[in-house]
């Protein structure tokens, strides 16, 4: 085999190696252009992001944006792409997300039964509740009564139409300097640090960053957990909660105006309902992951 051949049989297998969190059967892609990605969601029946088979998305998952997702002159064609990249990974951080809610539920419902833990849950309820900020200073049972309180509360998923309408706000569609140079979804902070990208045109404060991430869903997952576990959104994962007790879930719309306050722009929640709206992205809160990639039965001959 000659050292070329050796070169591309190397570069194809970075194109497709797996992230950490992908299963088995995913697609991991570092490194492909917006012709190769739109050659895969053909193959596997991905045209668009509302009709998927059976309500399920192919688990394709891209560690950035292709690498000239901005020579997309079409801005709706753009946008609709920016939603079949996101939506995935969306699925993904939910899916994750819903494990770790599993844990707490089984841990309360074992609590309940034995009135206390073994080491093993006791080490991972407080794991959980240094992850979701869920902080006390009371001991033994009463700790860990609270803690399942505050964790079956904070640990559950968030809608997939929020999460992407928000970070197409925060990227402006995915064109935005801080998705290129640093997988940057949500423009999170970090203050009093020179690691991160230093903002530009924005303020001459210099105390702070914005983060950076090893891929898209790492961003998103940072902001799943933020949302999940800061202060800030306090109220709304408490109206969550009840809707879970009932059997429902709030909305994208609905948890929009947690953002109220969340931006120093205009009519910020309105131009993120609309978003939801127009795009119809309320009927990616419904779809799953499908387990592999399958091909489109156009594709098969």
């Amino acid at each position: 085999m000659t050292t070329r051949c050796i070169c591309i049989i190397f570069a194809l297998c970075l194109l497709t190696m797996p992230a950490a969190f992908a299963g088995e059967g995913d697609l991991y892609l570092k490194d492909v252009t917006v012709q190769r990605l739109q050659n895969l969601y053909d193959k596997y029946g991905y045209q668009s992001y509302l009709f998927v088979k059976k309500g399920q998305v192919p688990p394709i998952f891209l560690q950035k944006f292709p690498r000239d997702f901005d020579k997309i002159k079409d801005n709706d064609v753009r946008n609709r792409m920016f939603i079949k990249i996101l939506t995935p990974l969306a699925l993904k951080v939910n899916e994750e997300i819903l494990k770790e809610r599993q844990e707490v539920l089984q841990i309360n419902q074992d609590f309940k039964k034995n009135r206390e833990l073994s080491d093993f849950q006791t080490k991972r309820l407080e794991e959980l509740a240094a992850k979701y900020d869920a902080f006390t200073r009371l001991k033994g049972y009463r700790r860990h009564q609270l803690q399942i309180q505050m964790l079956r509360t904070r640990i559950a998923p968030v809608p997939v139409s929020f999460l992407i309408a928000v970070s197409a706000m925060e990227t402006n569609w995915g064109s935005s300097r801080i998705v290129k140079e640093g997988n940057s979804l949500y423009k999170e902070l970090s203050w009093y640090t020179n690691e991160g990208l230093k903002p530009q045109d924005e303020t001459e404060d210099d105390s702070y960053r914005i983060r950076t991430f090893p891929s898209l869903y790492d961003s998103m997952a940072s902001y799943a957990l933020h949302f999940n576990s800061s202060v800030d959104f306090d109220h709304t994962r408490y109206l969550r909660s009840l809707k879970l007790a009932d059997g429902g879930d709030l909305s994208g719309q609905e948890l929009a105006h947690a953002m109220l306050f969340q931006s120093p722009l205009k009519n910020y929640v309105g131009i993120l309902k609309y978003t939801i709206t127009f795009y119809r992205l309320m009927y990616l809160d419904v779809t799953t992951l499908a387990d592999k990639p399958l091909p489109s039965e156009n594709t098969l001959h």
